[in-house]
């Protein structure tokens, strides 16, 4: 259930406008108060932010400034600061419909469930068929495995509006989760009447499935979620993940070369790229598929897949994509094919490239790491040290940078520092299989069983719809020959091959909207 506007922006411009202005200051605020809405209007942000907050500051006693900031809020992403401008804006109309409506729907978003349920019940009082309220409520219910109470609301609205999204996904939630999946999907059809793409039914089309631990129907509706969504790199994320997870190789191959074609700005999105890649595919990118890569949109797209062949030791679909990449992109591949030719055996040609890279640009990550390397096995530890520390305070998400700083430390017996950085490392990136690899082989070697464990654990509880965590984990318990904790990771093995989804960071709150996860 997403925050909706429920009062557009002109509505609130229009009451501004009705202040009555007794005072010099009352004037001024009302004026930015409409500058505000003006901006907002235009999509200047930081202005109406600016604009909302110093009207707020002369007339702070006005409930439609504090819904305008609120919605101001909303449209950069700040729900939290929504939720309080409009929880500000009922001090001041404790009975203002569309304050009411929007702390209930904030509310469950964000975790204020009682507060959430507060506001829903003081609107039904005002207003007994607000079916944002009722929406509210069903979606508590269900939080709460109420699940006749969360039918009865579904229920409810739809008999005010047969044709309410809502009302038929509560009810379709209520119903899988009381057991009765096939009844939820039927519902869930029959809503969208056939050729209704509508992007919230098929969201709970798919998440039925996935609750059901059914991956194969999953498929078709998330790739009309895709289409819908304009290829969101969240969605495509999750229908690469599936096509993988049900063994649809080449599919998922595919998808996740329209991903990087397509592009993101947000170098998470190749990170989960990555984490997907690394339980399930070697070499996502071949020589024979490389051709497509002149397309590509986004520098960093190349970026991050050259470095992902690079670190799974497939040099010749590196060196493919980065053969095959934009014309703009390749100035900033040369410390890539710099390290292609170190882990090619051309390390001499290696060394000299690397002082230019760096002449160049001093804070290259992947020279750094190659000068750090080089170093270290020359036995400058300062000096490898020092271009390993830059490496990682460069580019603190990047795991190879732990990994090559710990492998200085190590060189130098000084086991406590590596650990050290390896445990910053998976504090930092604490979903990386590559990290977590590499530590606990280092475990391995120091023969230190029981944080072998512990820290295969925790990785496996941040990505817990991995089987391949829980066999890492499982891995380390059977060589402490741990029978507790062997039968502790074949039951989350056991789980996760029934858990088909894209796992969120560590602390990340529960999606609790009409989109979220049953």
């Amino acid at each position: 259930m997403r925050a909706r506007r429920l009062l557009p922006l002109g509505l609130l411009a229009s009451a501004l406008f009705a202040l009555g202005a007794c005072s010099d200051p009352d004037k001024r605020a009302a004026e930015l108060a409409q500058q505000a809405d003006a901006f907002a209007q235009a999509g200047n942000l930081y202005a109406a932010r600016t604009a909302i907050s110093e009207a707020i500051s002369l007339r702070e006693d006005e409930p439609n400034f504090h819904l305008l900031q609120g919605v101001i809020a909303m449209r950069s992403s700040d729900l939290v600061g929504a939720y309080r401008a409009f929880n500000r804006a009922l001090e001041f109309d404790a009975s203002n419909r569309t304050a009411l409506a929007y702390v209930a729907n904030i509310g469950i978003q964000i975790g204020q469930l009682t507060e959430a349920e507060d506001a829903a019940d003081k609107l039904l009082t005002v207003e007994p068929n607000a079916v944002a309220a009722m929406q509210v409520k069903g979606m508590i219910a269900l939080s709460r495995d109420k699940f006749d109470q969360a039918t009865e609301i579904g229920d409810k609205i739809l008999a005010i509006d047969p044709r309410n999204e809502a009302g038929s996904i509560i009810k379709a939630r209520a119903l899988a989760k009381a057991g009765k999946p096939e009844e939820a999907l039927t519902l869930i059809d029959t809503a969208m009447g056939g050729a209704n793409q509508s992007a919230a039914l098929l969201a709970n089309k798919v998440n039925i499935y996935r609750y059901l631990g059914q991956g194969e129907p999953m498929v078709e509706p998330l790739g009309a979620l895709v289409r819908l969504s304009n290829g969101l790199p969240r969605m495509r994320l999750d229908l690469i993940n599936t096509l993988y997870r049900v063994g649809r190789i080449e599919e998922a191959r595919k998808a996740s070369l329209e991903l990087l074609a397509a592009g993101s700005r947000d170098p998470e999105d190749y990170r989960v790229l990555q984490r997907i890649w690394w339980q399930y595919d070697k070499t996502p990118v071949s020589s024979e598929t490389a051709p497509g890569i002149a397309k590509w949109k986004e520098p960093i797209a190349v970026v991050a897949t050259a470095r992902y062949l690079i670190l799974r030791g497939d040099l010749e679909a590196a060196a493919a994509v980065i053969r095959n990449a934009p014309a703009k992109t390749q100035p900033l591949l040369a410390s890539l094919r710099t390290r292609i030719l170190a882990d090619s055996k051309m390390e001499a040609e290696a060394r000299r490239q690397v002082d230019a890279l760096l002449t160049a640009d001093n804070h290259d990550v992947d020279a750094l790491m190659l000068r750090a390397r080089f170093a270290t096995q020359d036995k400058q530890f300062e000096r490898a040290l020092e271009a390993a520390q830059l490496a990682q305070t460069n580019d603190p998400q990047n795991p190879e940078t732990y990994v090559v700083l710990a492998a200085v430390y190590r060189a130098q017996r000084a086991d406590f520092r590596a650990r050290q950085v390896y445990e910053e490392g998976l504090k930092t990136i604490p979903q990386n299989f590559y990290l977590l690899e590499s530590y606990t082989q280092y475990l391995h070697q120091l023969g230190d069983k029981s944080r072998a464990i512990s820290a295969a654990r925790n990785f496996a509880r941040n990505v817990a719809s991995s089987p391949r965590a829980w066999e890492i984990m499982g891995a380390q318990c059977e060589w402490a020959r741990d029978a507790g904790c062997m039968q502790t990771a074949y039951a989350g093995f056991q789980d996760a091959k029934k858990t088909i989804f894209v796992d969120d960071p560590p602390g990340t709150a529960p999606d609790r909207s009409l989109f979220g996860r049953i």
